[in-house]
């Protein structure tokens, strides 16, 4: 004979019907109608938000938002299309992500590739960088046609301000050889490096995870398995740090090896650290003043964070104690999660300011890529999300 009992709210000591919550719960900030993937949050705490065209064209590329559920095109809107004859490095293409530096200039990354084309067009693969206060777009650096073998396609940016003499830019390539690319925001020399190499491409056959479903790539009904690389990009302690997307992946390099051209792929290469595993497929990364990278932890409805810095190091790891100076060593890495949610259904793109750490969500996992027969599972509005840390965006 069987007896049955319900446990509406068991413990994880009993038999827990649901997930555990971790943190407090994310305030709602903003809404959208499509799903997005770029966000950026400037000084006066205004929200940007990307609607990128790698599945068809969007009504506008960029927004910001002018309430809780309303929008404009950022800057305007004659720059959301590229007109018969402009040049391709003045529009906007297919931005990807809008990124507030830290001297209060927008950059958005385009990565070129018109809607249902491979391959990006010259010069609309580029990065451009605007006057937030008069929305005039302050210059545009195009990656030259010569990088763009094997399907470039450049997906998120990174500024350092302090490097070189007007500083540099850091970009991950998601295509299926992946790359980091660098450039000079002086002269625009531009450098794609460690393309093809196991530290920017997808683990074969790889399977993720999202909510409790196994996801592989489908076209139809044939499946095939998930070729992204290198995504989520931010810039820590010094260093470069990416995750691979199709992959529970994530290594950091030296800023000064990836854009010192007197290095060989090879002597970079070389430089690359591999801590670990970060336990999930990540789509986005940013970091904040205290050098903690946070990871979008795409599968597990979560956000985590590594501490890189041992000042902020609080326990005991591997016999170094809690505090002190200097980097944590790669071996001493130690994921840990900020939120978990059920509300954070595959945060993609990360921002910080005033103490909030902002994201958006976009249930990308239940996009027709991913599901059989093409179905579109994902279900609308998608909430952009704001959670407490108490500091500051990375400088």
């Amino acid at each position: 004979m069987a007896f049955f009992v319900e446990y509406p709210n068991a413990t994880i000591g009993v038999c827990p019907n649901d997930f555990t919550i971790i943190g407090g719960e994310p305030q709602p900030v903003h809404q959208s109608t499509n799903p997005p993937t770029g966000l950026a949050v400037d000084n006066d705490l205004n929200i940007y938000i990307a609607y990128p065209r790698n599945s068809g064209l969007t009504p506008n590329n960029v927004a910001i938002a002018t309430s809780f559920d309303s929008e404009e095109p950022w800057p305007n809107a004659a720059i959301q299309n590229c007109s018969t004859g402009q040049d391709l490095s003045t529009c906007f293409i297919n931005v990807q992500n809008p990124v507030l530096d830290s001297q209060g200039v927008m950059w958005v990354v385009d990565s070129g590739i018109p809607p249902g084309q491979k391959s990006p067009v010259y010069p609309g693969a580029k990065i451009m960088s605007f006057n937030i206060t008069t929305r005039q777009m302050i210059r545009t650096y195009p990656v030259p046609s010569n990088l763009f073998y094997d399907n470039l396609n450049i997906n998120d940016v990174r500024i350092n301000n302090t490097l070189g003499t007007k500083g540099y830019a850091f970009m991950t390539d998601e295509s299926k050889g992946g790359s980091i690319v660098s450039i000079d925001l002086d002269t625009g020399a531009t450098l794609r490096r460690l393309h093809n190499t196991s530290v920017v491409m997808a683990d074969p056959g790889y399977v993720g995870s999202y909510n409790g479903q196994p996801i592989y790539s489908w076209s139809g009904t044939n499946k095939s398995f998930t070729p992204t690389g290198s995504d989520g990009i931010t810039l820590a302690s010094g260093n470069v740090y990416w995750g691979v997307l199709a992959s529970r992946r994530f290594y950091y390099v030296p800023q000064a090896a990836v854009i010192n051209p007197a290095l060989t792929d090879e002597q970079v290469y070389a430089t690359v650290v591999y801590p670990g595993n970060c336990a999930t497929e990540q789509a986005g990364f940013t970091a904040d003043d205290k050098q903690r990278v946070y990871i979008m932890a795409s599968e597990q409805n979560a956000i985590y964070y590594v501490d890189t810095q041992q000042s902020e190091v609080t326990e005991m790891v591997n016999g170094v104690a809690p505090g002190g100076s200097g980097p944590v060593a790669p071996e001493n890495y130690v994921v840990k999660t900020l939120i978990r949610n059920a509300l954070i259904q595959h945060a993609d793109s990360a921002a910080i300011l005033d103490g909030w750490l902002y994201f958006c969500t976009n249930q990308l996992l239940l996009g027709p890529n991913f599901q059989y027969k093409n179905i579109d599972a994902r279900r609308g509005p998608f909430r952009t999300y704001r959670y407490w840390i108490g500091r500051g965006p990375a400088v």
